[in-house]
């Protein structure tokens, strides 16, 4: 197996660990590494069917963060907007008494 195709399957196995962990932190960090790694790609390494799966694989998992991303933002969105009701409910009532 090449250094790249290798790079690629370690850096694909490490994001669905993060992402099942909910690490988000992590998630950012293999990004960079990502964007590290495509950029070391040239136009040699397009010929090498088993690179090209595991670049598949990343991108797949890419698509899993988004939702799962998004999922995130979504579930933090609703509480914030429940605290915030909350916090209006609670002055109104300080007002009251």
């Amino acid at each position: 197996m090449s250094l790249k195709k290798k790079a690629f399957a370690a850096l694909a196995q490490k994001l669905r660990g993060a992402l099942s962990a909910g690490e988000w932190d992590a998630v950012s960090s293999l990004d960079q590494e990502c964007s590290a790694l495509v950029a070391s790609l040239c136009d040699e390494d397009a010929a090498d069917a088993g690179l090209r799966a595991e670049i598949d694989a990343v991108v797949a998992l890419y698509d899993e963060l988004q939702r799962a991303g998004r999922a995130e933002r979504e579930r933090l969105a609703a509480e914030l907007t429940k605290l915030n009701q909350g916090k209006q409910v609670s002055r109104a009532y300080g007002s009251l008494g």
